[in-house]
């Protein structure tokens, strides 16, 4: 009985090495390559206070309309201050997390939000705009340009219903 057994095991031994050996390795998707952003804007409401935003986080390389395989999802966050006119800093939102605007309002006319003409969305396109669902009235992001690595940032903060501040065109930095 052992060597019926062995005489059975033998092939099945031969087989798995051999499929073991030469099996070839799926290719996985690609990975979106992600990167650390920080922009910086202001907007100034008199000549004595400014509001400033600082975004900071992980983005991924390619824009929404272009989904690698394995996305990588934004990971950003967002900071605004109120400095007065003696040049005292007041935090109105610490690290407020920033929502896909495609997903905050996947039936939204995007460009209809009040960003200058390079940082407007598309009718149908909503690319790298994002909002923070935790502002009272709105608070809206653009980056630009759409893909790549994002080199400016503008926002459009609500401060009341229909009134608006647009900030001045602020820079970004990216690091691998």
């Amino acid at each position: 009985m052992l060597m019926s057994k062995m005489k059975f095991l033998k092939p099945l031994i031969y087989v798995l090495t051999v499929a073991t050996s030469t099996s070839t390795v799926i290719p996985v998707g690609a990975q979106a390559n992600s990167y650390h952003i920080t922009c910086q804007t202001t907007v100034s409401l008199n000549q004595d206070v400014r509001l400033s935003y600082r975004l900071v986080g992980k983005l991924s390389e390619t824009s929404t309309t272009k989904v690698p395989p394995n996305p990588i999802p934004a990971a950003l966050t967002l900071t605004v201050q109120l400095q007065n006119k003696n040049g005292q800093f007041q935090t109105l939102l610490n690290a407020s997390e920033l929502k896909d605007y495609e997903q905050l309002a996947p039936d939204a006319e995007y460009s209809q939000l009040p960003f200058e003409t390079p940082f407007r969305g598309q009718s149908n396109n909503g690319d790298r705009l994002y909002g923070t669902p935790t502002s009272v009235h709105g608070l809206y992001v653009s980056l630009r340009p759409a893909s790549g690595y994002p080199r400016q940032i503008q926002t459009i903060h609500y401060l009341h219903p229909n009134q608006y501040v647009r900030s001045t065109v602020g820079t970004c930095q990216t690091e691998n």
